[in-house]
């Protein structure tokens, strides 16, 4: 039997933190004028004090481990030297969306508008890990196995709406 060909890639959020008072900070903007940063896996969310990096497409757990440490060292390194320190988790203990400033892309902007004060409260962060699968049959066979932990992987992924 013929394995199947996959690729994977990934994408996380991390937050961007005052180390004085560790809250949030609105600071994408200065960690993006790095030269070194390799802009396309280093890109601003919606919110400043979010930075997103992501893989290219890897054909193997090993290439996805070794791009991540690098691009992980690749945001922290700037942001060190200026004083912020990043930061990984779900969502901040204590940083009150409100608080946050948007960041001003056209993007984000028009959704600002569009949807009002909901994409500004969602202040989650999170790490997507995209599988791609050649073989069709293959994939429906992955589906189907995957509904079965879905449920799960849901409930403890929530937020809570009674946070704040």
């Amino acid at each position: 039997m013929k394995r199947p060909s996959l690729t994977i890639g990934v994408e996380e959020e991390y937050q961007i933190i005052d180390p004085v008072t560790r809250e949030l900070q609105s600071y994408i903007t200065q960690i993006l004028e790095d030269e070194r940063l390799v802009l396309g896996q280093v890109k601003p969310e919606l919110h400043q004090s979010i930075v997103e990096v992501g893989t290219t497409v890897c054909h193997t757990p090993q290439d996805v481990r070794e791009q991540l440490i690098e691009l992980r060292r690749s945001v922290m390194e700037p942001a060190g030297r200026k004083g912020p320190k990043i930061a990984a988790a779900g969502t901040h203990p204590f940083s009150h969306w409100a608080n946050q400033e948007i960041t001003p892309l056209e993007r984000y902007l028009g959704t600002r508008e569009a949807m009002g004060q909901l994409p500004q409260a969602l202040l989650i962060l999170a790490t997507r890990v995209q599988v791609g699968i050649e073989d069709r049959h293959f994939l429906i066979d992955c589906s189907n196995v995957s509904r079965y932990v879905l449920p799960h992987i849901l409930a403890l992924c929530t937020s809570s709406p009674f946070w704040i």
